[in-house]
């Protein structure tokens, strides 16, 4: 049987178009392995070590809670005593007026508790040993007694005295923190009923974080 000039013609278009489909393809089959083996042995990406922050007391965002510094200034005393308000009429700041005791920061607070005259004094001890060593040298002579939490750890220190012009006073400072908070009364009732309902701590875990 003789072949058609035609069906020679049919048959190389159909050749073509074949090439014109199997070859984009076999392209578009070998850029997708390439890639694919690509992404199976890259590194993973590290997204949420990256993207994992802290917030500090201050609202600095680092990357890990013991990049944040220590409480300082009035705005420190705010957050370790959530019961500090600076910006009240009766508080003010007293640490030139007592530089003797190597406060970094003293702020003292007045108010009454049924009818009768309460100080609440919040301090930022001086750095290392020295700010402890000056508080317990200056309360020696008083018992002191120490709040722990229920597995028996150290929380705070307390000092309680008469004071000799009158009046009673109660300190306390964290055990393991430069913080004190200090609350003086004409009586030993208001003087603890001071400590009591007004004075609030933060918790030492929570110290320099959010």
């Amino acid at each position: 049987m003789t072949e058609e000039p035609g069906d020679r013609t049919l048959r190389r278009l159909a050749r073509g178009r074949t090439s014109l489909v199997v070859l984009p393809l076999a392209v578009a089959l070998i850029v997708t392995a390439v890639l694919g083996a690509r992404l199976l042995w890259a590194d993973l990406p590290e997204t949420d070590a990256a993207e994992a922050s802290a917030v500090c007391w201050d609202g600095e965002e680092v990357a890990d809670a013991g990049d944040c510094g220590r409480p300082t200034g009035p705005r420190g005393l705010r957050w370790v005593f959530p019961s500090f308000r600076p910006g009240n009429d009766d508080c003010r700041d007293v640490r030139a007026q007592h530089r003797e005791l190597g406060r970094r920061t003293m702020w003292e607070c007045e108010f009454e508790i049924t009818g009768s005259p309460i100080v609440i004094t919040y301090s930022e001890l001086a750095a290392g040993r020295d700010g402890r060593a000056a508080l317990e040298l200056e309360y020696a002579d008083e018992e002191r007694r120490t709040v722990k939490t229920k597995d028996g750890t150290p929380l705070r220190h307390e000092w309680r005295r008469e004071l000799p012009a009158g009046g009673f006073e109660v300190m306390v400072v964290y055990a393991a923190h430069p913080y004190a908070v200090q609350v003086r009364a004409e009586e030993r009732a208001l003087r603890e009923e001071g400590l009591r309902s007004t004075v609030r701590y933060r918790a030492p875990e929570r110290m320099s974080s959010r």
